[in-house]
């Protein structure tokens, strides 16, 4: 089976994640030093926007792929990506500013927890209801894939 719906949401956010770490880059030779943050609030922000990402989007988008891989309805892997994807883009708003915007930052964790846990949730629910795959439902119904 091919997964078409988790590679949309990937795709920007693998995007997100290079402007993150161009701006890590970019202003670490502003200020002529290679790692650190050498005591800089600016650079700090970016390097945690930089970090957060990859704390939670891999795992969330793992738990995406097996979910619809394991035959989840579309509606649900298309929600769980577009709720991570705005908030690691209002992550991205929030830790770019001083002062930070909390507004952003709030709802930040709150919808990239809600992503994790609907990711978490699709694949609990795949394996309770043991379905199987599309191709195999497809061919228990007579059809054929060739």
């Amino acid at each position: 089976m091919t997964a078409l719906i988790t590679p949309l949401y990937a795709l920007p956010l693998v995007a997100l994640f290079l402007l993150f770490s161009w701006r890590v880059i970019a202003e670490r030779r502003g200020k002529l030093f290679a790692y650190g943050a050498n005591d800089s609030s600016h650079i700090q922000a970016k390097i945690r926007a930089q970090g957060n990402w990859t704390e939670y989007t891999p795992i969330t988008l793992f738990l995406m792929l097996t979910a619809e891989l394991t035959g989840v309805s579309a509606p649900l892997v298309c929600a769980t990506g577009l709720v991570l994807l705005i908030g690691r883009v209002m992550r991205g708003i929030g830790m770019s500013y001083i002062p930070k915007q909390f507004f952003y930052r709030k709802w930040k964790v709150l919808l990239t927890l809600i992503a994790v846990a609907l990711a978490m949730f699709a694949n609990v629910l795949a394996a309770l209801l043991d379905s199987p795959p599309p191709h195999e439902r497809q061919s228990a119904q007579g059809g054929s894939l060739s």
